[in-house]
């Protein structure tokens, strides 16, 4: 027994060191945090929001506005929307010099505006009508304004009470009571039948926010509880609201709406970043900087002048390029049923790029040339035509690659379906489970996205000025396309290649994507 006992203890004790050898310094080590957002170039955090979840943010802001500078919430929300939601700059001009704030923003007509519109409203037409009192003895006693006769009693100079009283509407040019009228703080007047039919064309042409005085001169803006106190049809009111609250997220420099076809999810990220966003309802990507389609490592700006000039120029390239070519060696038509650009002909069985027509081996061995273009040293002194043939041949080198690569993502989707019909095939067989089939899956889904990103590499590439930093990006590009052409050609060929080939190829290919993105991606807001 005291044997067994001190085993016991021996044992019990050594329990203890083993804990406190492995518990040792946990609370005071700090173990080294990888930031995110320099592992990851494409990291990106935001938040999808419903209408509702939108409408509560921004009512905060208004909220928060109007307490502070104690103003109604209307005057708050226009404020906000001239100043692009910045609440604490509402705050300094407003304190600074709330005129000028206020004349800015549409909300005030300046002074040498207003002056004028106290003038001529001045001299609009005014009637008095004739009050009619009641009958006396069976007579019926007229208005004070009947009798031509100058009066001596000194109630008869004064103006007639304001229900009598009338106004001519320039717009229709109809005297009315001028209890039918509204101002805006520009003082131009105009009865309610104009303003509600002023305000019904303009919500019909999609304008809420902007809507603006009936005056030709004048830009102030109506105010929002107006518009919705004369509007009587609740369609109209639906839609002006509608028209408002899009308008308050294209301004809110947060917020992005999401493109996907009848989504209402609102995007929210505090990083202005032309970074990949991906709707968590819709599932439709986008960059969040010009929620045009992702396009990194292109910028915002150099997209939109490549596809302006795609648009201009597309069927000049159509027109030249084509979509067979011939076998290099043996001469017979080929065309093109996958993404891979690495192609081997059915009848020589000769391996050539699809791209340049060279042979497949020398692109081993000097990487992918046929991804850079050459320019012309000696073409600035070439005549005007020549320098236009040239500018052509550099924009069709870069539209082929680019135009090239879109179509291979198409016809790689049609690889991934039939992989998709032979696995499913093999599971019902009782071949293996989907699991087991799931790196296949894997490696097409990193395929697609790398070959994404080397689409959006030629319009880069197009606009970028010679010199060592396009040197280097061309290398990076040609290192890029060599893995993926790499990896296409072992997905096409999944179900015959090893397993951890064809692991080993993804994490190249993704190293290779995240270098270039990291050097040549511009993140900054």
């Amino acid at each position: 027994m005291a044997d067994q006992e001190s085993d016991m203890e021996y044992s019990s004790d050594n329990d203890y060191e083993f804990e406190d050898y492995y518990n040792s310094g946990l609370e005071d080590c700090d173990i080294e945090q990888i930031d995110p957002k320099r592992s990851d170039p494409e990291y990106f955090v935001y938040e999808c929001l419903d209408v509702e979840e939108v409408e509560k943010l921004l009512n905060e802001s208004v909220e928060k506005l109007s307490n502070v500078l104690q103003i109604t919430p209307s005057l708050a929300k226009v404020l906000l929307h001239e100043t692009k939601w910045r609440t604490d700059e509402v705050v300094e001009k407003y304190r600074n010099n709330a005129s000028n704030l206020l004349v800015s923003a549409r909300i005030k007509a300046a002074p040498a505006a207003m002056a004028m519109a106290i003038a001529s409203t001045s001299s609009a037409t005014t009637v008095s009508i004739p009050l009619i009192l009641p009958t006396v003895a069976g007579q019926l006693v007229p208005g004070p304004s009947s009798n031509p006769a100058p009066a001596t009693s000194t109630r008869s100079s004064s103006p007639p009470p304001t229900a009598y009283r009338t106004h001519l509407c320039p717009v229709c040019v109809t005297v009315q009571a001028v209890d039918k009228f509204h101002a805006l703080s520009c003082q131009h007047s105009f009865c309610r039948d104009c303003w509600a039919m002023h305000f019904e064309i303009q919500i019909s042409q999609g304008i809420s926010t902007q809507i603006g005085c009936m005056e030709q001169r004048c830009d102030v803006r109506v105010p929002e509880d107006l518009v919705l106190n004369l509007l009587n049809r609740p369609m109209l009111r639906d839609k002006y609201q509608q028209f408002a609250f899009a308008d308050y997220v294209k301004s809110h420099p947060e917020l992005r709406f999401c493109p996907g076809p009848n989504c209402q999810i609102i995007i929210r990220s505090a990083d202005i970043s032309p970074k990949k966003t991906t709707c968590k309802v819709c599932t439709t990507s986008f960059c969040f900087r010009c929620g045009m389609d992702y396009h990194a490592p292109t910028d915002c700006q150099i997209i939109r002048k490549w596809l302006t000039k795609c648009a201009d120029d597309s069927e000049t390239a159509n027109y030249i390029s084509a979509h067979t070519k011939d076998c290099p060696k043996c001469h017979i038509c080929i065309e093109k049923n996958g993404g891979c650009n690495h192609m081997q002909c059915f009848n020589c069985k000769h391996d050539f790029c699809w791209m340049c027509l060279g042979d497949w081996k020398a692109h081993g061995s000097e990487y992918y040339e046929c991804s850079r273009y050459k320019e012309n040293p000696n073409i600035a002194h070439e005549s005007v035509h020549a320098q236009a043939r040239e500018a052509l041949k550099k924009y069709l080198h870069y539209y082929e690659r680019w135009e090239n690569h879109s179509k291979s993502l198409q016809l790689e989707q049609q690889t991934l379906d039939r992989m998709k019909a032979r696995i499913n095939e093999k599971v019902m067989k009782g071949l293996g489970t989907w699991i087991d089939w799931q790196y296949l899956f894997d490696a097409a889904a990193l395929l697609a996205k790398c070959r994404y990103t080397l689409q959006y590499t030629y319009p880069f590439a197009y606009f970028m000025e010679a010199g060592s930093r396009k040197d280097l990006f061309e290398y990076q590009q040609a290192q890029l396309e060599a893995e993926i052409e790499n990896l296409s050609w072992k997905v096409e060929r999944a179900e015959t290649t090893d397993r951890g080939d064809l692991e080993n190829q993804m994490d190249v290919a993704e190293k290779r994507r995240t270098t270039l993105l990291k050097d040549f991606f511009p993140t900054e807001a």
